[in-house]
């Protein structure tokens, strides 16, 4: 499993170390699929393979694929990651909840260990970030840090939220 602190500190930590960092998390604008490839690199700090970090993950009796899995042989760790940049994000927000949903009930499956959405803001204030959080993951369920600022001098905030078996 994954502690969400740790994949945080260690995120932020390679983030920094990245050259484009400076323009991703200044950007008014979208960078999940580079998040995507950004993770794979701290999964690694984590002794997670490569070959069992899977970005073809579909979810059970569904065509929906979700952005990232981690298959351990204790069982699979399923991602979701989601950037919102404030006033562009109307079609977003309607659709996160469908996938935080998915992660909800993707967690009673007996092979699924672990679920975990990393959501990124950018322009958004800390009030609109925290409700949004809020409507996002209102089941009680869910353990979320943030948002927080990714890079202190920059203003790209992340939060991440997970359930544990």
């Amino acid at each position: 499993m994954i502690d969400i602190e740790e994949l945080l500190i260690k995120l932020s930590s390679h983030v920094a170390t990245c050259k484009s960092s400076s323009f991703v998390c200044t950007a008014q604008a979208a960078f999940e699929s580079w998040f995507r490839v950004e993770l794979v690199p701290v999964l690694w700090e984590f002794k997670y393979s490569l070959s069992s970090i899977e970005t073809n993950y579909t979810y059970p009796s569904s065509k929906d694929k979700a952005d990232l899995c981690v298959r351990d042989r204790l069982g699979d760790i399923v991602f979701e990651l989601k950037s919102f940049v404030y006033g562009q994000d109307s079609n977003k927000k309607e659709k996160y909840p469908s996938q935080i949903k998915k992660l909800e009930k993707l967690i009673a499956d007996q092979n699924v260990l672990q679920v975990v959405a990393l959501t990124t803001f950018i322009g958004y204030s800390e009030t609109q970030m925290t409700n949004y959080m809020r409507h996002f993951f209102a089941s009680v369920q869910w353990n979320i840090i943030g948002p927080t600022r990714l890079i202190k001098q920059y203003p790209l905030n992340v939060s991440v939220a997970s359930i544990r078996k």
